[in-house]
C-alpha cells in the first residue's frame, strides 16, 4: 500500500506563534516577549527542544532559552496547522524535526 510522507515547515515566528498560542490555551507560562533566533535539541536528550530568544530590555538586549518537550512543540505546530486549515489527519504520524535550526512538522500518512 502506498504511503505519503508530508513535511511542513516553518519560520521562526510561526513556531514563536505557535507555542505561545498552546501555552495560552492550556494556561501555562507564555515564552517571553521577543524574536525567536535559533531552535536545537538539547544535548544528550532528543524528547527537549530549546528555543533561543532575543528579548529587549530597557537598557540592553538579552538572549534567553526556554526548554520544552519535543510532544509539546508538535502539539504547538499541529494547532498552528489547524488555525490555518491545513490539513493533519487524526490516523498519521507526526514528529518535529529539526535540522540546522529548521523547523519541520513531519506527517506520514
Amino acid at each position: 500500500m502506498p504511503k505519503e510522507d508530508r513535511r511542513i515547515i516553518f519560520d521562526y515566528e510561526e513556531v514563536y506563534k505557535s507555542v505561545y498560542a498552546l501555552c495560552a490555551q492550556n494556561q501555562l507560562t507564555k515564552p517571553p516577549a521577543g524574536a525567536l533566533v535559533d531552535v536545537y535539541e538539547e544535548e544528550g536528550d532528543s524528547t527537549t527542544i530549546i528555543l533561543n530568544l532575543h528579548t529587549p530590555q530597557e537598557t540592553d538586549t538579552t538572549h534567553v532559552e526556554v526548554t520544552y518537550k519535543r510532544d509539546f512543540i508538535a502539539a504547538a505546530l499541529m494547532l498552528f496547522c489547524r488555525g490555518l486549515g491545513i490539513p493533519l489527519p487524526k490516523t498519521s504520524k507526526k514528529s518535529v524535526l529539526i535540522r540546522d535550526g529548521i523547523v519541520t512538522l513531519r506527517v506520514e500518512i
